[in-house]
């Protein structure tokens, strides 16, 4: 009779971690939301959503049997969406506390860097902090970007910080001279280097790299499920030793993180 019981037993449990199993591989239909952010995150002429981030996304899910589903807005609203609990994740975010206080990060995925932009015929140079003082810095915001440039320049006396709605606003009015002659950009290096050559903005250049970072994947924590996390960065891991990665990162020339 015991045996019976035992044999019983491991039955059952068997057959709840069949269920378990099943359950977690089943597709799951998960939404993420977003900005237009090129070249991480483009749209085509037809308003398909499309760039590195995105590519490397939908690969993933598909490996991991998901249907995702990815929708740009502004980036406030694309904010104030996850902090509600009204999306699965967040296509381009950074690991800041901002985003850990509700979010859990996949790995990282591409590595990019903040840089200090002038117009060409500027004599500033650039060493540290301090060389900025009495300069207007222009930067988008609100956005990492905006928090990055005033944590780069506190305790600097007399920076006057300008925030525009977006980055292309900010290098297009520095090159126009909007800013005055002391002027100085803040901006992603890759965001800038496509805007640059997009709007023909040949008057500008880099005076200086600032800091390096890298952009991943956001799950929105009071919606993630347990597995998901580790199912999507075992799909990253794969899609890294098979050259997926690199290959869906190429046509926007960002470069990876660390790939291993």
């Amino acid at each position: 009779m015991g045996i019976a019981k035992t044999s019983s037993r491991l039955w059952a449990g068997l057959l709840l971690a069949c269920a378990g199993a099943q359950a977690h591989a089943a597709s799951r239909d998960l939404y993420f939301v977003t900005q237009l952010f090129p070249p991480f995150i483009t749209q085509d002429a037809d308003g398909r959503l499309d760039g590195a981030l995105v590519a490397i996304l939908r690969e993933a899910c598909r490996r991991s049997s998901w249907n995702c589903t990815v929708q740009a807005m502004v980036w406030k609203r694309a904010l104030l969406t996850i902090s509600q609990g009204g999306a699965d994740g967040l296509v381009l975010a950074q690991d800041a506390p901002e985003r850990r206080a509700v979010m859990e990060l996949s790995k990282p995925v591409l590595a990019s860097s903040y840089g200090l932009y002038v117009k060409t015929n500027s004599s500033l140079r650039y060493r540290q902090p301090g060389d900025l003082a009495g300069k207007t810095i222009a930067v988008y915001g609100p956005s990492l970007s905006q928090t990055n440039s005033e944590r780069l320049v506190q305790g600097v006396a007399g920076v006057n910080l300008t925030v525009e709605l977006d980055p292309e606003t900010v290098l297009r009015k520095l090159a126009a001279g909007r800013y005055g002659n002391n002027a100085v950009a803040f901006s992603n290096d890759d965001v800038a280097r496509y805007w640059i050559k997009r709007d023909g903005l040949g008057n500008l250049r880099k005076l200086a790299e600032v800091k390096q970072l890298t952009y991943l994947y956001g799950f929105t924590r009071s919606r993630v499920k347990p597995g998901m996390l580790e199912t999507f960065n075992m799909a990253l891991d794969g899609m890294c030793r098979d050259g997926s990665l690199a290959r869906l990162a190429a046509p926007s020339g960002i470069r990876l993180a660390t790939c291993r």
